[in-house]
């Protein structure tokens, strides 16, 4: 009798060993996912907060412009010796360097953020700056037509407050046209200028109860650079004078302004001038060469995206995180996007 219980508790025992590890060869592949996810995140969390919150080393190196990506020991692009006062602040001098259209020498690859940040070969990393506002600018005769919507939803913003700035080349000289609207029921702003057709950059800002957005528009314009306190030209031309014209915004009351003052430029190459005093508000910078006949527009741009991999394209894996920041001005939502290259 008692061998037939002694029979019947090792084919239980047998069962229950089976059928563990029959169940731990199902789940084993999903917690391994979850692990590797939280991995992920954890990962992202921290290179969200260093990108936001740390300028890097040297802490200036977005507007210094001889320090070199092979100079830097970290990476952040905090707006260095200024608080956030309730929202992330970024520099962007630093940001503008995250652009390939800029002089390479001056350009921050995707790797050498990779690497300062830790990632190795083990990570990838994108980031998109997007408008927390989307304003569009299409001329017209006599004027430009500005529409503005929600970059979430695409859905019309009505009764944005818009201060629109011409600046344009006129007798050898920089002349402005100043001009104020509202957004209506389409999000649409509809603002007449008469010097469309000329040299001109055209600064917009929209303001949505407190959300602000400072948009550049060049009209047949010398596109260069303005980093730090450098004018640096695509082309070898002769700065008129040897002046310049900082375009300003800056918050009056319950109102943005759209300002300029005159500086003076030294030049230090046949294709840069340094700036005498940059203003820490200066969005954009204007110069008049060729004996008065060209206009030469510089402004501090935004890329969309920056990464380790071509412009939209992601896996699937990847982990996102977002933070509104401010650079120069104008809010942005941070989107950061990191993922597992070997598993």
């Amino acid at each position: 009798m008692h061998s037939y219980e002694y029979i019947f508790t090792a084919v239980i025992a047998s069962a229950i060993l089976t059928a563990s590890s029959t169940i731990a060869g199902i789940i084993s592949q999903p917690s391994i996912n979850v692990s590797e996810g939280e991995r992920v995140k954890i990962v992202a969390q921290k290179i969200v907060t260093q990108l936001t919150l740390n300028p890097g080393n040297p802490p200036e190196w977005g507007s210094a412009v001889k320090i070199s990506p092979e100079d830097l020991t970290a990476f952040g692009l905090a707006k260095y010796g200024e608080a956030t006062r309730g929202t992330y602040v970024l520099d962007p001098d630093k940001v503008q360097r995250l652009d390939a259209n800029i002089p390479q020498y001056l350009y921050i690859p995707p790797n050498v953020a990779v690497k300062l940040l830790g990632l190795g070969v083990e990570y990838g990393l994108k980031l998109e700056f997007i408008p927390v506002l989307d304003v569009n600018i299409s001329l017209r005769s006599g004027g430009v037509y500005i529409a503005v919507s929600s970059d979430q939803s695409m859905l019309p913003i009505v009764n944005a407050k818009v201060v629109a700035r011409l600046f344009y080349l006129h007798d050898g000289g920089v002349e402005t046209d100043l001009k104020n609207g509202t957004t209506d029921i389409n999000g649409n702003c509809d603002i007449g200028f008469d010097r469309v057709d000329s040299d001109a950059l055209l600064v917009i800002v929209v303001d949505y109860y407190g959300i602000c957005v400072v948009k550049t528009y060049t009209l047949n314009c010398i596109r260069a650079y303005f980093i730090g306190n450098q004018l640096i030209l695509n082309e070898q031309l002769t700065i008129t004078g040897s002046k310049a014209y900082q375009v300003v915004v800056v918050k009056s009351g319950e109102t943005y302004v759209i300002d300029y003052v005159q500086c003076n430029l030294t030049q230090t190459s046949p294709l840069t001038y340094d700036v005498t005093y940059v203003e820490p508000s200066a969005i954009a910078l204007l110069a008049v060469a060729d004996d008065g006949t060209t206009l030469v527009a510089a402004y501090k741009d935004v890329p969309s995206s920056y990464g380790s991999t071509p412009r939209g394209t992601l896996p699937f894996t990847a982990y996102m995180l977002e933070r509104t920041v401010m650079i120069g001005g104008s809010l942005y939502t941070l989107r950061i996007y990191v993922w597992r290259v070997i598993l």
